[in-house]
């Protein structure tokens, strides 16, 4: 009976502490303070002083064994009443809060090494299935939303704002995708007069904007605006690193990968997507298969694929892009053909190795297959690349929000 009690107050203490009386909760600190100075004071104590600190023990012990409110009230007192003028009895402040962020710490990473890791997608190369981060461009004199509004845009959508004018007359040089917080990307803009500034966006997207406002390749003017937008965040999507311990991939499935091994800077139009550690794209084919692309379809052992999103992609309408799947064409893409991997009537044979499955391959493409760097150009991703599926959008909340199909 004793033990069975002890499992169940353990649990209670552990599992519901929020939900225990607070004498409860105070005799349980006060026993575990008690137990650690004992135990670490021990070889130092007096006969005499470590007969009192196992009496408040066996007390505090017995009484929140059986919940005996005053019991265990009283003894707390005491414990409390006891160890003020006792060095090293508690913690300071600053010593617990550092335990405190180093064990957050450790969970957290070990979250992300082993179960679920949160991952930020920044370029449009899965839309219109998954976002990434958007600019939408804002008319010279159209005022930016109350300070309310935009705080709520921020939480609910992600969004942000800015403003950039030119302090002195300048041309921009260089655009540069960085990394901040972990799993946040912006674009450093570079100038000739050394001067720089940052966006939250990638840099492919950041030229396409620049380009488009007519902000490249000429000298800027002294107070001239060089952006001004709102800026949409891309989909923060949780990648499931169990998954595939337990079960193969899944054609049509939604898979993040690193690029170990990779040459992911390949000549293209899309430099926000060059030297990336980690992608996100549709795994469009398995160890064994024979793939091809046959515009605007992905075809699979010589047949086209069934698998739901794929033929979304290849049905051409609206939201997907109007060209479906479609391989690099030699003429066309002539820059980049002499590594290219899939070219038009080029099937692909996905290497299945029985004796080392790390080297199994997978074909990924992006569902904008117009604006995707993916296996296309740089081949096949292998198994020891594989982190796992793509199976929820964390935020922002918008239609995305929620599983992943």
């Amino acid at each position: 009976m004793r033990y069975l009690l002890t499992i169940l107050n353990w649990l209670a203490d552990c599992l519901f502490a929020w939900f225990t009386p607070s004498w409860r909760r105070k005799g349980c600190e006060a026993r575990n303070i008690l137990t650690r100075y004992y135990n670490f004071n021990k070889p130092h104590l007096t006969e005499e002083k470590a007969t009192q600190i196992r009496d408040f023990l066996d007390r505090l012990k017995e009484g929140l064994l059986y919940w005996r409110r005053e019991e265990v009230t009283r003894t707390t007192e005491q414990v409390n009443n006891y160890g003020e003028g006792l060095q090293g009895f508690r913690k300071g402040t600053v010593i617990e809060i550092v335990e405190s962020i180093f064990v957050i710490t450790v969970v957290f990473l070990g979250i992300r090494t082993y179960y679920a890791q949160p991952f930020r997608i920044p370029t449009g190369s899965m839309q219109p299935s998954l976002n990434g981060i958007t600019i939408e461009p804002l008319a010279e004199g159209t005022p930016f939303p109350s300070l309310t509004e935009r705080c709520l845009q921020a939480i609910t959508r992600g969004s942000s704002y800015s403003e950039i004018i030119a302090d002195s007359p300048k041309q921009i040089i260089n655009l540069k995708t960085e990394r901040y917080w972990l799993i946040l990307t912006r674009t450093r803009i570079y100038f000739d007069d050394g001067s720089t500034a940052t966006v939250p966006c990638a840099s492919g997207a950041v030229a396409e904007y620049l380009v488009s406002e007519g902000k490249i390749g000429r000298r800027l003017q002294a107070g001239e605006t060089i952006i001004r937008a709102r800026f949409d965040a891309g989909d923060m999507v949780v990648v499931n690193r169990m998954a595939y311990h337990f079960r193969k991939p899944k054609r049509g499935e939604t898979f993040v990968f690193d690029t170990r091994g990779i040459n992911t800077n390949v000549p293209s139009a899309m430099p926000d997507q060059s030297n990336a550690s980690n992608y996100i794209k549709r795994l469009c084919g398995l160890p064994g298969d024979i793939v091809g692309i046959d515009s605007p379809y992905v075809t699979i052992n010589g047949q086209r694929a069934s698998e739901p999103t794929m033929e979304k992609v290849a049905s051409c309408r609206p939201p997907f892009n109007p060209v479906g799947y479609n391989a690099l064409n030699k003429q066309r893409d002539a820059a980049i053909y002499y590594q290219a991997y899939m070219t038009e009537g080029n099937a692909v044979v996905l290497r299945k190795n029985l004796r080392n499955p790390n080297y199994n391959e997978y074909l990924a493409l992006g569902d904008n297959t117009i604006n995707s760097k993916d296996s296309r150009y740089w081949g096949p991703v292998r198994q020891f690349n594989v982190l796992g599926p793509a199976f929820l959008v964390l935020w922002p909340f918008t239609d995305h929000w929620g599983n992943i199909d």
